[in-house]
């Protein structure tokens, strides 16, 4: 039998059972009480938080994100209560926030993301900016110690009111679990329609416990059906729309589609259909998503970032108007243009409440959804299309570009075979997601069009590379069981190499660019300086072994035939793979600026054939011999 301590007997000695009488059961006691100064219900806790958490799920959530503390007890114990809530526990609330970020990217249904008092609040912060701004849902809960345990040194006890300011559709303080819990629905219905309405993004909520925060019984109270918030689609009148379709019909104009997928059903084949109806090209960023899957008669543009750098094609084509869908784009070639058009109409379509106009160049912002006014203007009737040389134009130097990507620039080991490798590889209807700085910028330029219906994502609120590997991890667990794509640089793997643990079984193919540094700094004006090498700051981390230290299967690529090799296995296998692909970065600038030079091959082709030369149907223009002196990818040639 066990022994125990006798309590007339000397310190440290003990004595058997059978030399003294049984000894009485220990009192269990909760060692989180002294926090505290007014005592609290720890049953009253479970129960407050389990309606909470019931209620949300309610309205529509289904993932919850919990990061482990003392303070956040009773809503962890409420997530495990609910068994419709997929849970996932994070260490790291940094980490967790981004994870949580991938999860709303892919459902576009708000993540609930937990954590625990104190410092572990600030950790989100990151996390909440990016789905501030690029108008992801969430709902951010933080547990937070009794009113008189502030100020007053108690341990984990911060202001956490209001700590995401203006990063947040709104903050909520709740009081602390009390009788009024029947108030919580409908405030959980508010709570989930300032995440998912007209202006999607991050929610605050912070919640007060008392200690004792761990309930035995743990009963909860049915939750009564919330109300019901209907979202309305914002419509133009058949007025507004006749209007806005004669000031375009017949006249030169392009589509612009940015950085932003639009969560409507139906817009591609609306937008392909304006497109058809105008005659106009689509110049589509990657993360529009209208590049893949697209009807093979709409001149969706896929090559705009190089062909754009060529001015004689700038110059000879101008728009006579500009509607733009789903905010800016990603090129600074395409921002560019569309900043010196001298246009009448430049018109962005956009029902957030976001002023999404970089270049200052909006003459009328329509409040409407993109679909409707698609339809609209299709049904005014009023549409005529320009002239078919003008989309044509577009269309021939996209297929150029193309075709140089595919052959002349295709057998060195650098991005761009290796971004046009992997977004081939991804399955239909699968989501690559993109590293920011120079990746997702070669996304842009050599991602190129594809039969298949992609989803190709990246974290465009802020354009930060941190979080990138927790950003894609909680894409892959949100679309499991099918199989993630992903390519991001070395700096962004070092910012968030902790990550790494959380992929466990998940099917992901990651591609690292390790090309020694920040090679973005390589085209900035920071390259001509002598301090050029504290901007690349080559990372020291060994990328192979911190991510087979997390349980990924790893290959290191240097050259082509070693890359297809590795992304053919990594493809086969399950679980988590990482592919380091080595690159000499000095050549891989080189081959950008080659690459870009291609469009001296376009303004020499207009130049001897004038400003219809590229028109030759949707194909690859045939440069006759006496052309090609004058199509060199020399990036020094002046035209």
């Amino acid at each position: 039998m066990a022994d125990y301590i006798a309590t007339n007997a000397p310190l440290g000695v003990t004595q058997g059972s059978t030399s003294a009488p049984p000894a009485a059961a220990p009192v269990e006691v909760d060692n989180t009480t002294f926090r505290g100064i007014v005592s609290g219900d720890a049953e009253l806790n479970f129960t407050w938080s389990a309606f909470l958490i019931d209620s949300l799920v309610e309205v529509g959530c289904t993932h919850a994100v919990m990061c482990p503390g003392a303070q956040m007890a009773p809503l962890a114990l409420a997530c495990r209560a609910n068994p419709k809530l997929k849970v996932s526990v994070v260490i790291d609330e940094r980490s967790a926030g981004f994870f949580a970020l991938g999860l709303s990217s892919v459902t576009q249904k708000p993540t609930i993301l937990i954590c625990t008092s104190g410092s572990a609040v600030g950790q989100f912060y990151p996390a909440v900016m990016e789905a501030n701004y690029g108008m992801i849902p969430l709902i951010v809960i933080t547990a937070d110690r009794a009113p008189e345990n502030q100020d007053r040194s108690s341990a984990q006890a911060i202001d956490q009111i209001r700590a995401f300011g203006q990063h947040v559709r709104a903050s909520h303080n709740i009081q602390l679990p009390d009788a009024s819990i029947d108030s919580l629905s409908p405030l959980v219905s508010r709570i989930y329609e300032q995440a998912t309405g007209a202006t999607p993004g991050p929610v605050h909520v912070n919640q007060a416990f008392r200690d004792p925060l761990v309930a035995k019984l743990r009963n909860k109270r049915p939750v009564p059906t919330p109300p019901v918030v209907s979202n309305p689609v914002l419509t133009v009148n058949a007025d507004h729309a006749r209007r806005l379709a004669e000031s375009l019909a017949g006249r030169r104009g392009v589509i612009v589609c940015g950085a932003s997928e639009i969560d409507e059903p139906g817009f591609p084949a609306a937008i392909y259909e304006l497109s058809r109806q105008l005659g106009a090209p689509i110049i589509a960023d990657p993360f529009s998503n209208l590049r893949f899957g697209a009807p093979s008669d709409v001149p969706v543009i896929a090559r705009a970032d190089s062909f754009l750098r060529a001015t004689r094609f700038t110059e000879t084509h101008k728009p006579d108007w500009v509607i733009n869908f789903g905010g800016p784009p990603i090129s600074k070639p395409v921002l560019t243009y569309l900043q010196t058009t001298n246009c009448t109409e430049y018109i962005g379509v956009d029902p957030t409440n976001k002023w999404q106009d970089p270049i200052l160049r909006m003459t009328e912002i329509v409040r409407a959804s993109p679909e409707s006014l698609c339809k609209a203007l299709v049904a005014s009737g009023a549409l005529r299309a320009a002239p078919a040389s003008w989309a044509q134009s577009f269309a021939a130097c996209d297929a150029y570009i193309d075709g140089l990507s595919r052959s002349a620039f295709d057998t060195i080991f650098w991005e761009a075979p290796i971004l046009r490798r992997m977004v081939q590889a991804t399955p239909e209807g699968a989501v690559f997601f993109c590293g920011n700085s120079m990746a997702v910028r070669d996304a842009d330029s050599f991602s190129g069009r594809t039969d298949a219906r992609l989803r190709l994502f990246a974290n465009r609120g802020v354009n930060g590379i941190d979080g990138s590997i927790g950003t894609l991890i909680g894409v892959a667990a949100a679309q499991r069981p099918k199989k993630t794509l992903s390519v991001i640089g070395d700096m962004a793997f070092s910012h968030d190499v902790g990550s790494l643990q959380l992929a466990g079984d998940l099917d992901i193919v990651l591609v690292v660019l390790n090309n020694g540094g920040g090679a973005i700094f390589e085209y900035l004006p920071t390259a001509k300086t002598p301090e050029v090498m504290d901007f690349i700051s080559p990372p020291t981390l060994n990328i192979g072994l911190a991510a087979q230290a997390s349980g990924w299967r790893t290959w290191r690529a240097g050259d082509l035939a070693q890359f297809n090799g590795a992304l053919e296995e990594a493809m086969a296998a399950r679980g988590p793979c990482l592919i380091e692909a080595v690159i000499d970065r000095k050549e891989s600038v080189r081959q950008h600026k080659l690459f870009w030079g291609a469009a001296d091959g376009i303004n020499a082709i207009i130049r001897l054939r004038g400003p219809e030369g590229m028109t030759i149907t949707f194909g690859v223009p045939q440069i006759t011999d006496s052309d090609k002196s004058a199509v060199e990818f020399d990036p020094n040639i002046t035209d």
